[in-house]
């Protein structure tokens, strides 16, 4: 299904890369095949220097041979043994008896070393390399280098583990590595603690640094509507700037879906995925699919298009299917193309939207956009004057199975007033003039829309505000000094009223309310200076602000409906967002009705993070007779070795929980296992996944 991020899926890959491209290191180094003339044992020369307790040369065959506490250095790499001979004839070079190389921090131990420096091939038995970085450690039988790039290992084992006694270790007959590409093995058991629980005949991971295809880590669960799951990925690298991932969706009474996910990057940070998911579904008998992708074309610093594309094979199957993409709660499928075009000045955008709304029986009423293009000029100065000038256009075609459809037209050109800016006092003055044409090809008979029709609606108002700010000194211990800023603002706006019903209904554009309305709002600021040791930084502390709006024409447009027309004064607004500590935030949204006394709306929330690992958070938000739901999420590692977190939303509304999420990670030294348990509405679901330190994360 759907995933995010940048092209970087070779972390799940099962692929020890560290431990291979050590090895690398060690055979190159020392398999490097000298020219014949090149020694001038017994001591040293430019390529290999040896030092021994006794050093002795036979006549005969030129052999030198080096005993007790043999160090041989040879360009970087250090060998140690207790006895190593070295035919100059042949140039092979033997080594017994507790033989260690080591290269930086990583050590490879064996009991004998054949090197061949003609051709190269060189075995070691009974051979042990650790590799500390990565805490990787391989042990063979025998370890033979084939060619510069090839190399087998018979009898092989690989853990992350601590050695002798190891939580896990793979197990295989024969190892085969190429050095450019991938390492295949026959054979492979995986071992927890020393008992077999998984056999795999075959298997084949990337031995390169680089992203590489292959395997990544399979997922298994359970549900209680889709039976046993298992999620099978594969990953393939089609070149540095494309990938594919493909899963294999085994669902024991639901079917088997197939997951496809393309990614690509382009020039200029240009991007973007598809993700293609369908499914026999064996529960409703039919073919089931969804569809998702997006794309990022940059043509120039100005110029872009975006495109946005999501569509399912019908209106459930987010509700019983969309779990595997996290979109099982989504309202409605969107497909957006945007194109944009900018100037010094000026804007041009053309956008075609297409809506698939899945709470409605069906799709008969809701507008499409197909397609809308929109002219934005910024504010510009009139002839040095203290006058400015905007607009903001559009030219709609609208379309629904319904009536009426057609296309309108809507410019709002506006002027701007700028009298005086102050430190003290900032006032801002506009007019402007919404026009809006319509040209209507299919009307509702009786609903006294026009074929073509239009209205000009004029638009006015002033905005007031200061600024009252004072600093305080403190002596608290981190608060050094408090900033304190009252920011009052009045503002005024007037749209005549004026009899819309005849125009045809898209969206708000096309019933503007009238206005005669005075605001009146203070926002209360507080910021400090923290300084620790020898650093200092300036952090939010408090926002708080307070409106209320009053209607001289005695309508207001609120958060549940179009217009409100019994009360003048709209409901009292509050707004705070505030910082306990730094680690602590609290935020609010709440709205009161001052003619009922009771609360319209809230939104607020509570978070602590530590930064550490350590969350906690609760939320709640109520629309009056709309929605009512709380909200909590917890996660902590303070409990070692665990990770524990739980997630809940409940519905007043309904009584009931939308959603309740489980997990706990036990995360060993070399390993970790997630268990997830899911809980909706009628159905509950479990996950389980295991990791294996340095095989398939980083």
């Amino acid at each position: 299904m759907a995933r995010t991020g940048g092209l970087r899926r070779d972390q799940g890959l099962i692929s020890p890369m560290k431990l291979i491209r050590y090895l690398l290191y060690f055979f190159l180094l020392c398999c490097w095949t000298p020219s014949a003339g090149a020694a001038t044992l017994p001591f040293s020369d430019d390529n290999i220097h040896i030092n021994a307790d006794r050093m002795s040369q036979s006549q005969s065959d030129g052999v030198y041979t080096a005993e007790g506490n043999v160090v041989v250095t040879w360009q970087g790499l250090n060998l140690v043994a207790d006895k190593v001979r070295y035919a100059i004839t042949t140039h092979i070079l033997h080594a017994t008896g507790s033989v260690v190389l080591t290269k930086d921090s990583s050590v490879l131990k064996g009991e004998t070393l054949d090197l061949d420096m003609d051709t190269g091939r060189a075995e070691m038995n009974t051979t042990r390399m650790t590799v500390p970085e990565s805490s990787m450690t391989l042990t063979a039988e025998k370890l033979v280098r084939i060619n510069e790039n090839e190399f087998t290992a018979t009898t092989t084992d690989l853990t992350t583990c601590d050695m002798p006694d190891p939580s896990w270790n793979l197990g295989a007959d024969r190892l085969k590595v190429n050095l450019l590409g991938y390492a295949t093995g026959r054979n492979v058991i995986f071992y927890v603690k020393s008992i077999p629980v998984l056999y795999l005949p075959w298997i084949a991971f990337p031995v390169v640094p680089e992203k590489r295809s292959g395997l990544l880590f399979p997922r298994i669960g359970y549900s209680k509507i889709n039976g046993t799951q298992l999620d099978i990925p594969v990953y393939w690298v089609i070149s540095p700037s494309q990938d594919l991932l493909f899963d294999l969706d085994i669902m024991s009474r639901r079917g088997v879906g197939t997951g496809l996910d393309y990614r690509y990057i382009r020039t200029r940070g240009s991007e973007g995925h598809i993700n293609l998911y369908p499914i026999y579904d064996q529960i409703e008998n039919r073919w089931r699919w969804q569809m998702a992708q997006e794309h990022k074309e940059i043509f120039s610093s100005s110029a872009n298009l975006r495109m946005s594309v999501n569509a399912t094979s019908d209106r459930s199957f987010l509700g019983d299917l969309g779990e595997k993409s996290g979109d099982y709660n989504r309202q409605s499928n969107d497909t957006i193309i945007n194109t944009l075009k900018t100037w010094q000045n000026y804007a041009v955008t053309s956008t075609l939207r297409y809506n698939v709304d899945l709470y409605a029986s069906d799709n008969r009423t809701t507008v499409q956009t197909m397609p809308s293009v929109g002219m934005t000029g910024v504010r510009q100065s009139i002839l040095s004057l203290p006058l400015y000038f905007d607009i903001d256009s559009s030219v709609n075609n609208f379309y629904r199975e319904s009536a009426p459809s057609g296309q309108r037209l809507y410019l709002f050109p506006r002027v701007t007033l700028l009298p005086f800016q102050s430190s003290f006092l900032q006032a801002t003055f506009f007019a402007g003039t919404h026009i809006r044409g319509y040209a209507t090809d299919k009307r509702d008979s009786g609903s006294g829309v026009q074929a073509s029709d239009g209205d000009l609606l004029p638009e006015a108002g002033v905005r007031l505000s200061t600024s009252l700010s004072r600093i305080y000194d403190t002596d608290f211990q981190l608060l050094k000094k408090i900033r304190h800023e009252i920011i009052p603002e009045f503002r005024y706006s007037l749209v005549p009223g004026l009899n819309q019903q005849r125009l045809p209904l898209y969206d708000y554009t096309d019933r503007m309310i009238q206005q005669n309305m005075i605001s009146l709002s203070a926002t209360n600021l507080i910021n400090g200076k923290f300084v620790s040791g020898d650093t200092s930084e300036y952090r939010d502390i408090s926002r708080i602000k307070l409106e209320a709006r009053y209607s001289i024409a005695g309508e207001q447009r609120d958060l549940l409906s179009l217009v409100e027309t019994q009360h003048p004064w709209s409901d009292l607004i509050l707004e705070s967002d505030t910082w306990l500590t730094k680690f602590l935030r609290i935020t609010l949204d709440a709205r009161y009705d001052l003619y009922q006394n009771r609360l319209s709306t809230v939104e607020t929330g509570a978070e602590v993070d530590d930064r550490q690992g350590n969350t906690i958070g609760v939320a709640y938000q109520m629309a009056r007779n709309q929605v009512e739901y709380f909200e909590g999420r917890f996660s902590t590692k303070l409990v070692k070795p665990f990770m524990l977190s739980y997630t809940a939303r409940y519905s007043f509304d309904r009584n009931d929980f939308l959603e309740t999420v489980y997990a706990a990670e036990y995360r060993h030294k070399c390993w970790s296992v997630n268990l997830a348990v899911h809980q909706r509405p009628g159905d509950q679901s479990y996950t389980v996944n295991f990791n294996l330190a340095g095989l398939g994360s980083k």
